[in-house]
C-alpha cells in the first residue's frame, strides 16, 4: 500500500496593519492614519495632526470588494472605530485619505494595503 501525502497552503496569520497618509506641500507624513485590527474586525481611522482637516478611512474585503468609507473629524489626536464582521478567510483593504472642508485630497492617500482578516 502506498501513502498519499496531500500537501495543501495553511491559511496566513491574522495580520494586523497600519496605513498612513502620504506627506504634501500642506499635510504633513501620516497627518492621518487607518488601522485593522483582525481580533475583532476593528478598523480605526486616526487624526494624527492638527491641520484642521479630517481624515477618511476605506474598508473593503477582497481587492474587487464594495468600498466602505467612514469620516473622523474630531480633531488631532482622535480614532474613530468601526467594528465590522468580515469572514476569517478573507483579505481586507484598506486605504486612508486627508479630507479637507468635505473634499477627499487624492494626493495624502495611502494606496490600498492588504490584511489577512483570519484569526490564524
Amino acid at each position: 500500500m502506498t501513502a498519499v501525502l496531500a500537501l495543501g497552503t495553511a491559511p496566513a496569520s491574522a495580520s494586523n496593519g497600519t496605513v498612513k497618509t502620504k506627506k504634501t506641500s500642506t499635510y504633513a507624513p501620516a497627518a492621518g492614519s487607518m488601522n485593522f485590527t483582525a481580533n475583532g474586525d476593528i478598523f480605526a481611522v486616526c487624526d494624527n495632526d492638527s491641520d484642521a482637516a479630517g481624515v477618511r478611512g476605506y474598508w473593503k474585503v477582497g481587492s474587487g470588494g464594495a468600498v466602505h468609507s467612514f469620516y473622523n473629524g474630531n480633531g488631532r489626536g482622535n480614532c474613530v472605530e468601526s467594528n465590522q464582521d468580515v469572514s476569517e478567510t478573507a483579505y481586507v483593504y484598506i486605504d486612508v485619505c486627508i479630507q479637507n472642508d468635505g473634499v477627499v485630497q487624492d494626493s495624502t492617500c495611502s494606496g490600498w494595503e492588504e490584511f489577512y482578516a483570519g484569526n490564524g
